[in-house]
């Protein structure tokens, strides 16, 4: 089979990979966190930062398949897309990007850094203690 046929399915599986690499990531935090609190892990929120470069059903996919292999019966995943927001350097205004208008509100410069919506991470997880109780820690 020619290379320029199989493009397609390659580009997929690179993509794949780097949602793979994510999930192994925040299942580590997941493990290291639950050695140290011990109980039955019920679900992790996830959040995906709209410009993180992530595709959220993949790595929704990769981490179902992680829980599916820890000691915990498969806990509940939950994804929060984080919106894409800037704060200006010339007028010091923090906003979210609505579409492509990454014009600052406030003073119309163009000359912004970002300050959320740029990373995936893991926010918290919901936890059942040994003794029944119900926490959830962030």
């Amino acid at each position: 089979m020619e290379k320029r046929l199989l493009e397609p399915f390659l580009r997929g599986a690179e993509a794949a990979v780097h949602e793979i690499s994510l999930a192994q990531a925040i299942w580590r935090q997941v493990e290291a966190e639950m050695a140290r609190c011990g109980g039955r892990l019920l679900a992790l929120d996830v959040s995906v930062g709209a410009f993180s470069g992530a595709d959220p059903e993949s790595l929704e996919f990769a981490l179902g398949l992680l829980a599916g292999q820890s000691d915990w019966p498969e806990p509940q995943v939950r994804l929060r897309t984080e919106p894409l927001a800037l704060v200006c350097r010339g007028c010091g205004a923090e906003f979210a990007v609505a579409g492509a208008a990454l014009a600052c509100p406030s003073c119309g410069s163009m000359d912004a850094d970002p300050v959320r919506g740029t990373d995936v991470r893991l926010e918290s997880l919901e936890v059942e203690s040994d003794r029944g109780e119900t926490d959830t820690s962030g």
